[in-house]
């Protein structure tokens, strides 16, 4: 079967393709997807030559501009590298050069198209550049390098995470109450849920920094620091589970407000119940404090669950089934009777205990009981409240660890916020919105 592909731009004649289409489905599909590519990107080529290029009038200094020739730009796109000849033009007064055809076709400062750029930094949201760069030319048959894909990331991821930051500055600016709740709207969500649910954690990553290590004075180690994770999770009323999430490396008081207003744009002041469960640690108290004081507060079922563990295996260093027993009591009186009545066991259980053994309690007790107010778990399930953070663990998995925590990976302050502002789009729905505020022409 033979194939002919005539394409013409603005009736000239740009290009022929006769091709002889045969064989398998799979032949013939994967030859015509070859041809398409080439058609594609030799009519881009013959569009963008055929964009006009008026003169600019006056410039803001009032001076009139001066033809200087021309300068190619040569950007990477999906279908191949597009040159774009650009006349340039300098103002009489202040000296200045600009290419008009620039803001027509809204290029962006770096060397591939927005349209490559926007597919290949979402594939980077999923793996590392080395398995991108190969899917890249699988999908694209283009090619583009470790340090290119870095510099996207950075400047895209950039851009996000300036617009939270900007965020966090103009809430912080309005005084809490309604001056500050009228900044945001409710617009992520179909309808407001009944229970929302809030919550926050951090993961530790590697960074590319090093410092003196203590223990062996003649070495630096590499610097882990840690990602503050937020999510915001509900219900529907066909009870599927949906979630928002957010990520930085804020003070508690600053993030603290980040997920505030995630939380508002979820439906947070017209849903009926607001609970936060967290796993009770400092700055997760305070953002708690700060910010959700009127919600339910809930410490985390299995983060407890792992400090009794813990106490479990100390108090039985030898004996597995022992440590199992002591736990499994443990469980039952805070499956009963929630966190008082966990600290009345604990309380009997230390009174037959050597120094050694009361030590260890003593410690979990320490941590159970000024925590106790949020351990109430019957009331919890009577309510139907989740008590378990698995949601905030996928987040933190999703958000942070997935990219964050590869073999080998090392990053950079700007480059781990980068991507997680990316990665956080994605998981939010939101990418296509923010690629259409122009990160990388604001990058610029």
């Amino acid at each position: 079967m033979k194939v002919e592909i005539t394409v013409k731009v603005d009736g000239q004649l740009i290009t022929q393709h006769v091709e002889q289409v045969e064989g398998t489905l799979e032949q013939m599909e994967e030859t015509i997807d070859a041809l398409s590519r080439k058609v594609a990107g030799q009519t881009l080529q013959a569009s963008v030559d055929a964009v006009p290029q008026s003169r600019p009038s006056f410039s803001a200094a009032s001076g009139s501009f001066r033809h200087k020739g021309y300068r190619c730009r040569t950007l990477i796109g999906l279908h191949g590298p597009v040159v774009i000849r650009r006349a340039r033009y300098r103002c009489s007064k202040s000296g200045k050069m600009i290419c008009p055809l620039d803001s027509i076709l809204d290029l962006p400062g770096c060397g591939v198209t927005v349209s490559l750029s926007r597919r290949a930094l979402r594939l980077a949201t999923f793996t590392s550049f080395g398995p991108l760069q190969e899917e890249l030319w699988i999908h694209h048959g283009v090619r583009l390098s470790d340090s290119t894909l870095d510099m996207l990331m950075q400047e895209a991821g950039g851009v996000a995470e300036q617009d939270r930051q900007a965020e966090i500055t103009q809430l912080s600016s309005a005084s809490a109450g309604l001056h500050r709740e009228e900044l945001l709207t409710v617009d992520r969500v179909d309808s407001v849920p009944s229970r929302l649910y809030v919550s926050c954690d951090g993961v530790m990553y590697c960074t590319r920094y090093r410092e003196l290590d203590a223990e062996n004075p003649k070495e630096r180690k590499l610097i882990y620091q840690e990602m503050k994770a937020g999510t915001v999770f509900w219900q529907d009323r066909n009870d599927r589970w949906h979630k928002q999430v957010i990520s930085g490396r804020d003070k508690p008081e600053q993030f603290g407000l980040s997920l505030w207003a995630l939380a508002v744009r979820c439906g947070m002041l017209q849903a009926a119940e607001v609970i936060f469960i967290s796993d009770g640690g400092s700055w997760c108290n305070t953002v708690a404090e700060m910010y959700f004081k009127d919600a339910t507060r809930i410490l985390d079922w299995y983060h407890l669950s792992e400090h009794i563990w813990a106490a479990g295996r100390q108090l039985y260093p030898d004996d597995a089934k022992g440590a199992k027993r002591w736990v499994s009591t443990c469980l039952t009186h805070l499956h009963d009777s929630s966190g008082m009545g966990l600290l009345r066991h604990l309380e009997r259980s230390r009174k037959v205990r050597t120094a050694s053994g009361q030590a260890i309690i003593d410690e979990l007790v320490g941590y159970v009981r000024p925590r106790v107010a949020i351990t109430d778990y019957v009331d919890y399930r009577a309510a139907g409240y989740v008590i378990g953070s698995g949601m905030m663990e996928s987040t933190c998995k999703q958000l942070v660890s997935q990219r964050l925590k590869g073999p080998g990976m090392q990053w950079s302050e700007r480059g781990a916020l980068a991507m997680t502002a990316l990665v956080a789009h994605r998981l939010n729905g939101t990418w296509d919105r923010f690629w259409g505020s122009r990160p990388l022409q604001r990058a610029a």
